[in-house]
């Protein structure tokens, strides 16, 4: 750890012997992929699969172009490819994916990165570095996107509440918890704003069709600041209910180690009285930079409400942050500052 007002961390690499696995066990959708002919290989840290099973466990159609070695996946609407020796990964004609490690032919088998397939096809996937078990899910309520419509009886759009999951990207048993956990929060917050939604719209467009503007929620989560150590995960909540739009922002901040909670201070050396003091100087600041933009009793609002100051993690900076309509009108947006750290 080390505070945040200092500058750069020395960081160390150690090489370390192979040691030797467990067998990989594949499971797609609770079923296990048996791989009679080429076992599952780690390299560099990544999984490569034979190609054909695991797309065909997947239930896409999958062929090999020997000329160009490039290896054509589809699934309805949806065309996956990738190439021997090349890191990108195409769908539909864009690239949705760059693999550390690319697909590469062994004892005549082609050979995919797993997590690389499961991405492209929007899968969820998820390792078990103790037993060395992989999970693909490819139902779309576990892959990082959720999206409901919501229709009056004469089929009027009323409502639309989206919701999408950029992960972690560790392969590690604690990052597979915390993504879990994060799916977990999507599934719940897209139920509570089905239903939420649902009543106010559908109360709005009977009492004046006319003027009814459809409803929506988005919410979008993003892993930042991932480190062996620690990454935050940041969601952001455009909310549209008649009106004006509201735009909310909220994180949480996790050890890598372990997936639990982390606060600040378990992150740098600083006490917790040290970091009250830089973060109101620095809303201060900001505060004195456009006092017409705030409240013209912002700095006493900072102080009453300073339990509502949220941080996250951002590459190596610490960024500390408060929703609009605590210091400043609603219309200002999300007010925000980061240190290096």
């Amino acid at each position: 750890m080390k505070k945040i007002i200092l500058g750069s961390v020395l960081a160390l690499s150690i090489a370390v012997p192979a040691l030797a696995h467990p067998p990989i066990t594949v499971y797609v959708d609770q079923q296990e992929v048996v791989f009679a002919d080429q076992a599952p290989v780690i390299v560099e840290d990544r999984t490569l699969v034979p190609m054909r099973k695991i797309f065909e466990a997947m239930d896409t159609h999958v062929t090999w172009d020997e000329p160009s070695q490039t290896i054509t996946s589809t699934r309805g609407s949806d065309v996956v490819t990738m190439t021997i020796g090349e890191k990108q990964v195409y769908k539909n004609g864009k690239g949705v994916y760059t693999m550390d490690v690319p697909a590469q032919i062994m004892q005549d088998r082609t050979m995919v990165p797993i997590r690389a397939v499961a991405v492209a096809f929007d899968a969820n996937v998820a390792w078990d570095g103790i037993n060395y078990i992989i999970s693909i899910s490819t139902d779309s309520a576990n892959s990082g996107n959720i999206s409901k419509q919501i229709h009056a009886d004469d089929g009027t759009l009323l409502a639309t509440i989206s919701l999408s999951y950029t992960p972690l990207i560790s392969n590690s048993t604690a990052a597979n918890k915390i993504n879990k956990n994060v799916y977990d929060q999507m599934s719940q917050k897209a139920s509570v704003m089905t239903e939420r939604l649902e009543t106010a719209a559908k109360a709005a467009y009977t009492k004046d069709p006319s003027a009814f503007q459809p409803y929506y929620y988005m919410g979008t989560y993003q892993a930042k600041g991932e480190s062996s150590d620690f990454a935050s995960v940041v969601l952001e909540e455009r909310t549209f209910m008649g009106g004006t739009e509201t735009k909310t922002l909220s994180a949480d901040t996790y050890n890598m180690k372990t997936g639990s909670d982390a606060a600040l201070t378990d992150i740098v050396t600083d006490s917790k009285k040290e970091i009250e003091t830089l973060v109101k100087k620095g809303f201060s600041a900001i505060i004195d930079q456009n006092p017409a933009a705030f409240y013209s009793d912002a700095k006493d609002r900072l102080d009453k409400n300073f339990d509502d100051v949220g941080f996250y993690l951002d590459k190596n900076a610490v960024v500390f942050y408060l929703n609009s309509g605590i210091i400043a009108p609603e219309s200002a947006g999300v007010i925000a500052f980061s240190v290096p750290r």
